[in-house]
């Protein structure tokens, strides 16, 4: 009886399965955001694809993470400012490169800027991760249409670093998992560097998504996972593309990592 309690103990203590997130798809082998990294992404069995979105002139969401289309295209200006057909227009595989600009493998190759909406009909069964670029709580209400009309408030959860924009979205549609805004985490941390966040209040939130260090400061650690799991908080990280980083993260508990490398994350956690 003794050992059946230190199993039950052991089974208890051990942490919980890490979570893969493709970090705006395979966004390390094919251009980030884009139908070949996510359909990559999918192939691997990612349990979320993180992607971004940007409102566009003609209130679609296009899944861009950039304000402007300057980085990722060989065209310039605001996402806000074009169409999603305009937008479709630009070569989203023009700036990749995987040998510091020696070589350029997806420029004319056809890939384009997809909507959200193309995402979630393409991939019917896949778990998202949304994460809202633009500070606008006006365009929430076009969002909650597109998963309504997906049927996929099962297979959504967001995030915005905007507190306007997760107060919409927690007020119209209450079902969807969010992270924190910006100022949200930063009290959250604040209570538990002072040894508060034991007591008793409540969080509108439901993931935590940091990096593991901010500037000199470590964010991450095993005792903080710890009290946010008290809170019912899961913690996600990004973006982590070493192994070895993985690997410390995993034996500590977090709840999932985002990464650019997919493939190499999912080769960690021996699937």
């Amino acid at each position: 009886m003794v050992f059946d309690i230190l199993d039950r103990k052991k089974e208890r203590d051990k942490p919980a399965a890490t979570h893969v997130f493709a970090h705006r798809g395979a966004s390390k082998e094919f251009p980030e955001n884009t139908l070949p990294a996510f359909e990559r992404a999918v192939e691997l069995g990612v349990d979320y694809i993180e992607l971004d979105v940007r409102f566009t002139r003609d209130k679609r969401f296009a899944l861009i993470h950039d304000e402007t289309i300057d980085r990722v295209t060989e065209g310039s200006g605001r996402v806000s400012d074009y169409s999603m057909d305009e937008l479709k227009k630009f070569d989203a595989g023009y700036s990749f490169t995987s040998d510091r600009g020696t070589t350029y493998p997806f420029r004319g190759k056809g890939i384009m800027l997809m909507s959200l909406d193309e995402l979630l009909e393409a991939f019917p069964e896949q778990k998202i991760d949304i994460d809202i670029k633009d500070k606008n709580p006006g365009q929430i209400k076009h969002l909650v249409e597109i998963i309504d009309k997906y049927n996929a408030y099962d297979r959504v959860v967001a995030a915005s670093k905007h507190y306007v924009n997760l107060k919409a979205l927690r007020k119209m549609c209450p079902q969807i998992p969010t992270g924190f805004s910006l100022f949200e985490m930063m009290w959250i941390f604040f209570l538990y560097k002072c040894g508060l966040l034991f007591l008793d209040m409540t969080f509108k939130g439901n993931m935590l998504q940091l990096p593991e260090y901010y500037a000199q400061f470590k964010l991450i650690t095993g005792s903080f996972i710890k009290e946010l799991h008290k809170k019912g908080i899961d913690l996600h990280v990004w973006t982590v593309n070493r192994e070895q980083d993985m690997r410390r993260l995993i034996d500590i508990g977090v709840g999932g990592i985002m990464s650019d490398d997919p493939a190499l994350l999912c080769k960690v956690l021996g699937r």
